[in-house]
């Protein structure tokens, strides 16, 4: 039975930003930051951390095409600049090394108060920087019925609680895992999110080049 288009639309949203977001590869950030910071307030740093993730998100959608429009952005160079960095994110997250288009050294270093460790760096760019950013508002072209804009809203809302309860048990999590598994887990991730990253890029360029449609 072939899929309603809305639906495939929401699933591929859901899946490319759940790839990119990645609430596993913030846990070692998470428990660096609660075990360096004894006083710290889990509860607060998670509810607020979820609930930033999600505004980012939804802020995206629904105002990221109006910003390309006041920058004269089309949405097939945005859609292959996106993929680019989703590329680089994918290929970061498969080597095993820390991408820093999400966050770097320095940005760890630099911040100690409880609500700015929830929003920044946890929030953003950790787990909503401009990979998530910019899949949203590549998505949101796509998004023409209520039926997307209702399922949208729920994918927020599904990504923000599986932050909440993955922070939740981040230390349940990390000693069944282990290391080794949090590993493996983060290059599954990167793996989907490099494919898709290749699609949206190849989708852009034939966007941009109509000569290449029939080609590509």
């Amino acid at each position: 039975m072939e899929m309603n288009p809305a639906m495939s639309d929401i699933l591929k949203f859901s899946i490319t930003l759940i790839s990119i977001i990645n609430p596993l590869g913030a846990l070692p950030v998470f428990l660096g930051y609660t075990k360096h910071h004894k006083n710290l307030n889990k509860t607060n740093v998670i509810n607020t951390c979820s609930v930033a993730v999600g505004v980012t998100i939804l802020v995206s959608l629904v105002c990221g095409q109006a910003l390309l429009n006041f920058f004269g952005i089309s949405v097939a160079s945005f859609t292959i600049g996106g993929g680019l960095l989703l590329f680089t994110i994918a290929f970061s997250m498969i080597s095993g090394h820390q991408s820093t288009t999400k966050i770097n050294s320095e940005e760890i270093k630099s911040l100690d108060f409880e609500r700015e460790i929830a929003i920044i760096p946890l929030a953003i760019p950790l787990l909503s920087g401009p990979g998530a950013i910019s899949t949203s508002i590549i998505h949101a072209k796509n998004f023409t019925t209520p039926t997307h804009w209702i399922g949208g809203l729920v994918v927020v809302i599904l990504i923000s609680l599986i932050i909440k309860i993955t922070l939740s048990y981040a230390e349940k999590i990390g000693e069944k895992l282990g290391q080794i598994g949090l590993n493996v887990m983060t290059r599954i991730m990167g793996l989907i999110l490099l494919s898709m990253s290749i699609e949206m890029i190849a989708f852009g360029i034939k966007e941009i080049l109509p000569a290449l449609k029939g080609s590509l």
